[in-house]
C-alpha cells in the first residue's frame, strides 16, 4: 500500500485504486504478466534442464521438467570436447566489430542528415529510408558476389590470397552493420531531438563538425547509442547466412551460429542428443544475459522513438 501511494506514473494512480473495479483490472493485468512471464521464461529453461536429461527422459510421453540428476562436468565435457571457447571468441569479434561500425557510420550519416543538413541531404534520407521496402533476403546474393569479386581483385592487386588472411573475412560483415538503415533511423530521430541551440554555440566557441560530433554529440547521445549497440549485439550475434559463406573457407573463424549448424548437419560429428541441447543453450546464454540487463533501457527507446519533445 505504501508503495501505491508513491506511485505517480502509469495509467491509474493512488485514488483510482480506492474502486473495486480498478482493483479488479489491476489484479487481471498482473495476473496476464505473470502468465507471458512463464510462457516466455519455459522454453530457456526447458532447454537448461533437458540438457542434463538421458535421450529417454526427454522423449517420454511423461513429461518431468527436472532431471532425475544434475552433472555440472557435463558442461565442461561438452565445452572442451567442441572448443567451443574459439567459436566464442569468433562471435566476439564478429560482434565487436559490427558493434563499432553501426555506431560510428550510421551515427555519422544521421548526424549529417539531421544536424549538418548539407545541400541534398533529404535526398539521401530519402534513399536509405527507401532501401526499408527491399527485403534482406534479396541482397544476399548480389552482396556476397561483389565480396566475392573485390577480394579476388584484390587478391590480384597485392598478389596474395585475401580470404586466407586471419579474419579477413569478418570486415565485411562488419561494414554491412555500418550500412543498417533502421539504426541509421534511430540515431536520426534522437539527434533532431536535440535543442539546435547546442550546436550553433559550439560553433560560435570555434568547434568545427567533427569536434560537435565528439565532444557534444556524443556523450548527448549515449541513450540510443546503447540501444543500437544492443540491437547490433543480438543481431550479429545471431547471424547466420552470410557469416556461413564467408567462413566457409576457413572454418576455424566460424561464429558460433554457424558452428552449430555444420556440427549438427554432419552424418560424421555423432553429436549425442544432450550434446544437442547442451551446445544450444550455450549459443543463446549471451544474448539473454545482454537483454536482461539492458531491458529496461530497450523499452524506454521503444517507447519514445518517434516522439517529438
Amino acid at each position: 500500500m505504501k508503495k501505491l501511494k508513491r506511485k505517480r506514473g502509469g495509467i491509474f494512480n493512488f485514488s483510482d485504486y480506492k474502486s473495486l473495479k480498478a482493483r479488479i483490472l489491476y489484479l487481471l493485468v498482473i495476473i496476464l504478466l505473470v502468465i507471458i512471464f512463464i510462457i516466455s521464461i519455459f522454453p530457456p529453461l526447458w532447454l537448461l534442464l533437458s540438457s542434463f536429461k538421458e535421450t529417454d527422459q526427454v522423449l517420454t510421453k511423461n513429461f518431468s521438467l527436472f532431471p532425475k540428476s544434475i552433472e555440472l562436468i557435463r558442461i565442461v565435457e561438452v565445452w572442451n570436447q567442441f572448443d567451443f571457447g574459439r567459436y566464442y571468441l569468433n562471435s566476439f569479434l564478429l560482434v565487436a566489430g559490427a558493434v563499432i561500425s553501426s555506431i560510428l557510420f550510421n551515427g555519422l550519416l544521421a548526424y549529417g542528415v539531421a544536424v549538418i543538413k548539407p545541400k541534398g541531404s533529404h535526398v539521401i534520407d530519402l534513399l536509405v529510408m527507401s532501401t526499408l521496402m527491399i527485403p534482406a533476403i534479396i541482397n544476399i546474393s548480389p552482396l556476397y558476389m561483389n565480396i566475392v569479386n573485390l577480394f579476388n581483385s584484390l587478391g590480384d592487386i597485392f598478389n596474395t590470397n585475401v580470404w586466407n588472411i586471419p579474419y579477413f573475412t569478418y570486415l565485411p560483415l562488419w561494414l554491412i552493420y555500418g550500412a543498417n538503415a533502421y539504426y541509421y533511423i534511430l540515431f536520426r530521430i534522437y539527434f533532431a531531438k536535440i535543442p539546435k541551440t547546442i550546436f550553433d554555440a559550439a560553433k560560435i566557441d570555434g568547434a568545427n563538425n567533427w569536434q560537435i560530433f565528439r565532444y557534444i554529440l556524443v556523450p548527448l547521445s549515449i541513450p540510443i547509442i546503447s540501444v543500437v549497440g544492443i540491437f547490433t549485439i543480438i543481431a550479429a550475434w545471431s547471424d547466420f547466412l552470410l557469416p556461413s559463406l564467408m567462413t566457409q573457407i576457413n572454418q576455424s573463424e566460424q561464429p558460433i551460429m554457424v558452428k552449430l549448424y555444420n556440427m549438427f548437419v554432419n552424418q560424421t560429428a555423432q553429436v549425442t542428443f544432450q550434446e544437442r541441447l547442451m551446445t544450444i543453450m550455450f549459443s543463446i546464454i549471451p544474448p539473454i544475459i545482454l537483454f536482461v540487463i539492458f531491458q529496461k533501457r530497450i523499452a524506454e527507446n521503444v517507447a519514445t522513438t518517434g516522439l517529438k519533445e
